[in-house]
């Protein structure tokens, strides 16, 4: 494939981190990772980077319930509500990969 066209591509410090690890795993320069992606990413590049940035939110919103939790009901209580969260999404979590394999949609 030609590749006549330079484009520029601006990230934050962790993108570009995150892209250049990459980009060393699979044994290639950050270009020609990045035009790989591009090339037959299309649809499934985006959904990546989507998955990324909920993945993202969620941390955050996380951290900011906690925090609010913690003002409210104190530190003991944030921690033994947090501890009870993490029990349930393990759960749930179990639930559904099991629900995926029992599927056929996940190895």
């Amino acid at each position: 494939m030609v590749r006549d066209h330079s484009i520029s591509v601006a990230l934050d410090r962790i993108g570009a981190a995150r892209v250049t690890l990459q980009a060393e795993a699979a044994g290639t320069t950050v270009s020609a990772y990045v035009a790989d992606l591009i090339a037959r990413g299309g649809d499934q590049g985006l959904a990546n980077g989507l998955a990324i940035e909920q993945l993202e939110m969620q941390v955050l919103t996380a951290f900011l319930v906690r925090t609010v939790l913690a003002a409210i009901k104190g530190e003991e209580e944030a921690r033994s509500l947090t501890e009870w969260a993490k029990m349930k999404a393990l759960e749930q979590t179990k639930i559904l990969l099991a629900d995926l394999r029992a599927s056929g949609s996940l190895g």
